[in-house]
């Protein structure tokens, strides 16, 4: 499973999470923060999630399935 699958499917089950949650998500403790948010972009360009918020720590992106 590659990580655009696990986002969605996390998206799917538990809407609006954050890249950070994503990212502790599917890897652990040491979340990679970086490899998710770039995952995201992609999904949301090609139509497979949808973003939410203004970024940044008082309003961060959640996601969900579009």
């Amino acid at each position: 499973m590659t990580v655009a699958d696990k986002i969605i499917d996390l998206v799917r089950r538990r809407p609006n999470l954050t890249e950070a949650e994503l990212a502790q998500q599917i890897f652990g403790s040491e979340g990679y923060q970086q490899r998710v948010n770039s995952t995201c972009r992609r999904l949301i360009k090609q139509g497979e999630i949808q973003r939410h918020g203004r970024g940044g720590s008082n309003d961060p992106y959640t996601y969900t399935v579009k």
